[in-house]
């Protein structure tokens, strides 16, 4: 039985139709049955301008499941993206398959002037209905800049990692190990409080 309904296929689909670039996901994924293929399959059928891709790994270091999404190996997502982070998987396909910028002029000048890369970890869990905006602003943060990876990480496929990044509730953004903020922040607010823990002033 497919997951998506018809009414639902036919709205992604819509979306999918605006995209102007060819768009590849990589799933990197432990041998045998995968929810987070069979989510991508159904996807897979809607747009000729998407392609999945299937890597099988038995390293059991990685954490797996590991989406990726577009060529850059910046935007990603650990986990299974049901619930609400499947509307994050969504829209990340969709803004890398467009060129339109949503990222603020204000935002992309931080981008582009940036001195050190930025590792991005958004911790989220599928019943929240806050977490894909965090997720969503990581991911555009990283399809800007080459010095941004972003992830999304589901907090309870991956609890050992939520408690060193002492989540107790999602969404928990963490940069670089050192900055972390709680809730889902807007972007102006996201980008002053980095700056300011940055030592960059605003108007730099």
């Amino acid at each position: 039985m497919p997951l998506l309904s018809e009414e639902d296929r036919k709205a992604i689909r819509g979306h999918f139709d605006l995209m102007t670039k060819d768009v590849k996901v990589t799933l990197t994924r432990a041998p045998g049955k995968c929810d987070t293929e069979t989510i991508l399959n159904e996807l897979n059928e809607l747009s000729s301008r998407l392609t999945v891709e299937v890597v099988e790994s038995t390293d059991k270091d990685q954490m797996l499941p590991s989406l990726s999404i577009g060529d850059s190996g910046r935007v990603l997502f650990k986990g299974i993206p049901s619930g609400y982070e499947f509307s994050s998987l969504l829209t990340g396909i969709i803004d890398t398959g467009r060129d339109e910028q949503t990222l603020s002029d204000e935002t992309m000048a931080f981008l582009d002037n940036l001195q050190e890369d930025l590792h991005i970890r958004v911790f989220v869990t599928p019943s929240c209905p806050h977490c894909p905006q965090s997720v969503v602003l990581a991911h555009r943060l990283a399809g800007y800049s080459d010095r941004v990876v972003a992830e999304g990480i589901e907090a309870n496929e991956f609890q050992e990692l939520s408690m060193k990044y002492q989540v107790q509730g999602v969404p928990r953004t963490v940069i670089n190990e050192t900055f972390a903020v709680e809730g889902s922040q807007p972007e102006p607010y996201l980008i002053e409080g980095l700056k300011r823990h940055m030592g960059i002033e605003k108007d730099a």
